[in-house]
């Protein structure tokens, strides 16, 4: 296999996982995640890499892995990663010896299969937001709110049904539709909005240093709701363990979240269901920092 061959294999494989994180363009990607800034590189450079024109240096390579949301140790990471290294020897032979053997076990259980469907199916949903939209989707509460609301809910919802829900006045509704609307959010038209995100999971911004005010906003925003709404379940349990496997328990814990979008239901009957938030959440007790 030569360079070019593998240089644009490593291309395709980040293209995929770019797609799979929601990013519809590398554009897309590169300005939702802040761009140079974030990334350490020119949009043309990145595009290169996509393409397979070029090899990003390794710290940049980190970079745009920390941007997609790539846990250190994943699948993900792995198949990157030797792809990367495969392309920058140029031949692929060392690079088996590090190659897990495939199992002679038994097959996947029935259970694994649908839970393997399922993770496909949900990841192919994902979709992310600008910056622009991000920064105007955090604005404020009202705006947040109506905005989760509208992403969760089929079909048209009126000013007074939202204040209603939220219990906001319906003038702040009001403003709050018109600036989703502004920014390509949501639709709005007499009085009454809905979100085109309907059949799409949202996915967190990345972290990088042009988001970080968003993700402060975020934070801010859902502390101050979760203060005075109502929790459904409550499980909390200590333990000790190495950081890397708490890395390989970050991995099973964010799948076992995403697995909510198999139960939900933007169409159900708005008198027999509510909007719930699942806080999946771990800290470090001791020692203390």
């Amino acid at each position: 296999m030569s360079m070019t061959t593998n240089t644009k294999a490593f291309g395709g494989i980040l293209s995929n996982i770019r797609k799979e994180r929601g990013f519809a363009s590398a554009h897309q990607f590169f300005k939702s995640v802040g761009g140079s800034k974030s990334l350490g590189l020119s949009f043309m450079s990145y595009w290169n890499a996509e393409h397979g024109r070029k090899l990003p240096k390794s710290y940049h390579l980190k970079m745009i892995m920390a941007a997609l949301g790539i846990e250190q140790r994943s699948p993900k990471a792995q198949e990157l990663t030797r792809a990367y290294f495969s392309a920058l020897s140029g031949f692929d032979e060392l690079l088996q010896n590090l190659s897990v053997p495939a199992s002679t076990g038994t097959a996947l259980s029935s259970r694994d299969l649908e839970e393997t469907a399922t993770h496909k199916a949900i990841s192919l949903r994902n979709v992310n937001l600008t910056l622009k939209q991000w920064k105007l989707r955090t604005g404020d509460m009202v705006t947040h709110i109506c905005q989760n609301f509208l992403a969760n809910t089929a079909g048209w919802v009126t000013v007074r049904e939202l204040s209603d829900a939220t219990r906001f006045k319906p003038e702040a509704v009001r403003k709050a539709l018109k600036a989703l609307a502004s920014g390509g959010l949501i639709d709005f038209s007499n009085d009454k909005a809905r979100g085109p995100l309907t059949a799409k999971m949202i996915q967190s911004p990345p972290t990088t240093p042009a988001t970080a005010a968003i993700q402060a906003a975020l934070r801010d925003n859902w502390d101050a709701w979760l203060a005075d709404s109502k929790r459904v379940v409550l499980k909390r349990l200590t333990f000790r363990m190495t950081k890397a496997n708490l890395d390989l328990y970050r991995q099973h814990l964010e799948k076992a979240v995403n697995l909510v979008a198999a139960y939900e239901s933007a169409e159900a009957d708005r008198q027999d269901s509510a909007i719930y938030l699942v806080d999946a959440g771990i800290f470090q007790i001791l020692p203390k920092n």
